[in-house]
Protein backbone atom coordinates (compact mmCIF):
# COMPACT_ATOMS: atom_id res chain seq x y z
CA UNK A 1 0.00 0.00 0.00
CA UNK A 2 1.59 3.22 -1.14
CA UNK A 3 1.36 6.35 0.93
CA UNK A 4 1.48 9.67 -0.33
CA UNK A 5 2.29 12.93 0.99
CA UNK A 6 -0.87 16.06 1.18
CA UNK A 7 1.66 19.62 1.37
CA UNK A 8 -0.43 22.75 3.24
CA UNK A 9 1.47 25.83 2.64
CA UNK A 10 0.42 28.47 4.78
CA UNK A 11 0.82 32.53 4.71
CA UNK A 12 3.48 33.28 7.26
CA UNK A 13 1.76 36.72 7.55
CA UNK A 14 -1.86 35.51 8.13
CA UNK A 15 -1.89 31.87 8.63
CA UNK A 16 -4.79 31.54 5.76
CA UNK A 17 -4.40 28.23 3.85
CA UNK A 18 -2.52 29.03 0.09
CA UNK A 19 -3.21 26.79 -2.76
CA UNK A 20 -0.78 28.07 -5.81
CA UNK A 21 -1.67 27.14 -9.05
CA UNK A 22 0.68 24.88 -11.19
CA UNK A 23 3.94 26.40 -12.15
CA UNK A 24 4.42 29.32 -9.71
CA UNK A 25 6.74 30.55 -8.07
CA UNK A 26 4.99 33.18 -5.70
CA UNK A 27 1.67 34.01 -4.87
CA UNK A 28 -0.26 36.96 -3.19
CA UNK A 29 -2.27 35.12 -0.20
CA UNK A 30 -6.12 35.66 -1.15
CA UNK A 31 -6.80 36.63 2.43
CA UNK A 32 -4.23 39.58 3.42
CA UNK A 33 -2.84 40.04 0.12
CA UNK A 34 0.58 39.37 1.36
CA UNK A 35 3.50 38.09 -1.50
CA UNK A 36 4.49 35.25 -0.90
CA UNK A 37 7.23 32.39 -1.86
CA UNK A 38 6.34 29.07 -2.44
CA UNK A 39 9.32 27.18 -1.82
CA UNK A 40 10.41 24.17 -4.97
CA UNK A 41 9.22 21.36 -2.63
CA UNK A 42 5.79 22.52 -2.73
CA UNK A 43 5.70 23.82 -5.74
CA UNK A 44 2.65 21.89 -7.79
CA UNK A 45 4.05 20.54 -11.39
CA UNK A 46 3.07 22.39 -14.61
CA UNK A 47 1.26 19.54 -16.85
CA UNK A 48 2.08 21.42 -20.03
CA UNK A 49 5.81 21.54 -18.56
CA UNK A 50 7.79 18.43 -20.16
CA UNK A 51 10.43 16.53 -19.26
CA UNK A 52 13.80 16.70 -20.40
CA UNK A 53 14.25 12.95 -22.09
CA UNK A 54 18.32 13.45 -21.70
CA UNK A 55 20.27 14.64 -25.04
CA UNK A 56 21.19 18.26 -25.37
CA UNK A 57 21.60 19.50 -21.85
CA UNK A 58 23.14 16.01 -19.98
CA UNK A 59 26.53 16.98 -20.22
CA UNK A 60 26.41 20.88 -19.14
CA UNK A 61 26.48 21.80 -15.90
CA UNK A 62 22.94 22.68 -14.69
CA UNK A 63 23.85 24.57 -11.55
CA UNK A 64 25.86 27.16 -13.73
CA UNK A 65 23.18 27.69 -15.71
CA UNK A 66 20.68 28.24 -13.23
CA UNK A 67 22.78 30.76 -11.13
CA UNK A 68 21.69 30.34 -7.43
CA UNK A 69 18.87 28.13 -8.03
CA UNK A 70 21.39 25.27 -6.46
CA UNK A 71 22.35 27.97 -3.21
CA UNK A 72 18.13 28.74 -2.60
CA UNK A 73 17.35 25.15 -2.92
CA UNK A 74 19.37 25.01 0.26
CA UNK A 75 18.18 27.53 1.78
CA UNK A 76 14.70 26.23 1.65
CA UNK A 77 15.44 22.73 3.00
CA UNK A 78 17.91 24.14 5.68
CA UNK A 79 14.61 26.48 6.65
CA UNK A 80 12.12 23.33 6.46
CA UNK A 81 14.85 21.73 8.66
CA UNK A 82 14.24 23.88 11.53
CA UNK A 83 18.05 25.06 10.61
CA UNK A 84 17.11 28.72 10.53
CA UNK A 85 20.33 30.34 11.30
CA UNK A 86 22.45 28.52 8.86
CA UNK A 87 19.39 29.14 5.94
CA UNK A 88 19.85 32.49 7.20
CA UNK A 89 23.77 33.30 6.58
CA UNK A 90 23.15 31.10 3.03
CA UNK A 91 20.37 33.06 2.06
CA UNK A 92 22.25 36.43 2.78
CA UNK A 93 25.77 35.45 0.71
CA UNK A 94 24.04 35.29 -2.30
CA UNK A 95 21.55 37.78 -1.93
CA UNK A 96 21.42 41.36 -1.49
CA UNK A 97 19.02 41.21 1.46
CA UNK A 98 18.94 42.26 5.09
CA UNK A 99 19.44 40.30 7.78
CA UNK A 100 15.46 41.25 8.61
CA UNK A 101 14.43 40.86 5.25
CA UNK A 102 16.30 37.08 4.99
CA UNK A 103 14.95 36.22 8.11
CA UNK A 104 11.33 37.08 7.44
CA UNK A 105 11.70 34.79 3.92
CA UNK A 106 13.27 32.33 6.40
CA UNK A 107 10.68 31.93 8.78
CA UNK A 108 7.71 32.41 5.58
CA UNK A 109 9.71 28.94 3.94
CA UNK A 110 9.55 27.28 7.54
CA UNK A 111 5.82 27.96 7.77
CA UNK A 112 5.08 24.80 5.38
CA UNK A 113 3.24 22.17 6.73
CA UNK A 114 3.62 18.36 5.43
CA UNK A 115 0.55 15.62 6.09
CA UNK A 116 0.81 11.95 5.45
CA UNK A 117 -2.05 9.61 4.26
CA UNK A 118 -2.65 6.69 3.01
CA UNK A 119 -5.46 6.09 0.22
CA UNK A 120 -8.30 4.21 0.51
CA UNK A 121 -7.82 3.48 3.98
CA UNK A 122 -10.57 6.73 4.83
CA UNK A 123 -9.63 9.48 7.20
CA UNK A 124 -8.79 8.58 10.32
CA UNK A 125 -8.90 11.12 13.81
CA UNK A 126 -5.27 10.95 13.34
CA UNK A 127 -4.92 11.55 10.04
CA UNK A 128 -6.88 14.81 9.93
CA UNK A 129 -6.30 15.92 13.82
CA UNK A 130 -3.01 17.99 13.01
CA UNK A 131 -4.54 19.78 9.94
CA UNK A 132 -7.68 21.06 12.40
CA UNK A 133 -5.41 21.80 14.47
CA UNK A 134 -3.63 24.25 12.53
CA UNK A 135 -6.99 25.58 11.47
CA UNK A 136 -8.33 25.81 15.01
CA UNK A 137 -5.12 27.61 15.74
CA UNK A 138 -5.61 30.23 12.71
CA UNK A 139 -9.42 30.47 13.93
CA UNK A 140 -8.27 30.85 17.26
CA UNK A 141 -5.24 33.89 16.74
CA UNK A 142 -8.08 35.58 14.47
CA UNK A 143 -10.65 35.71 16.97
CA UNK A 144 -8.54 36.50 19.36
CA UNK A 145 -7.10 39.82 17.53
CA UNK A 146 -10.83 40.51 16.30
CA UNK A 147 -11.91 40.42 19.86
CA UNK A 148 -9.00 42.59 21.15
CA UNK A 149 -9.41 45.26 18.25
CA UNK A 150 -13.20 45.45 18.75
CA UNK A 151 -13.02 46.08 22.51
CA UNK A 152 -10.04 48.71 21.78
CA UNK A 153 -12.38 50.59 19.45
CA UNK A 154 -15.41 50.17 21.83
CA UNK A 155 -13.33 51.82 24.82
CA UNK A 156 -12.16 54.50 22.83
CA UNK A 157 -15.78 55.70 21.57
CA UNK A 158 -16.95 55.34 25.29
CA UNK A 159 -13.89 57.67 26.27
CA UNK A 160 -15.24 60.17 23.46
CA UNK A 161 -18.30 59.94 24.99
CA UNK A 162 -17.54 60.18 28.49
CA UNK A 163 -15.21 63.51 27.35
CA UNK A 164 -18.11 65.14 25.52
CA UNK A 165 -20.89 64.58 28.07
CA UNK A 166 -18.90 64.92 30.93
CA UNK A 167 -18.87 69.10 30.85
CA UNK A 168 -22.37 69.00 29.77
CA UNK A 169 -23.47 67.00 33.07
CA UNK A 170 -20.78 69.09 35.30
CA UNK A 171 -22.98 72.41 34.15
CA UNK A 172 -26.59 70.62 34.85
CA UNK A 173 -25.58 69.34 38.04
CA UNK A 174 -23.53 72.43 39.27
CA UNK A 175 -26.74 74.78 37.46
CA UNK A 176 -29.35 72.54 39.90
CA UNK A 177 -26.79 73.04 42.66
CA UNK A 178 -26.70 76.59 42.70
CA UNK A 179 -30.62 76.67 42.35
CA UNK A 180 -31.09 74.36 45.17
CA UNK A 181 -28.26 76.28 47.41
CA UNK A 182 -30.18 79.64 46.92
CA UNK A 183 -33.43 78.46 49.10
Amino acid sequence: MSTYTMKLLKCPACGGPIDPSSGESSIKCPYCGNAVIIPESLRKRDSNQQQSQGGLFNSMDVSAMTGYGGQWSEVVQLAQRGQKDEAIKKYMSFANVSESDARYTVEALAGAQTYEFTPGSGYSSVQIAPIMASYADTAKTVTKWSMWLGCGITAFVMFIIVITVLPILIGVFASLWAAFSSF
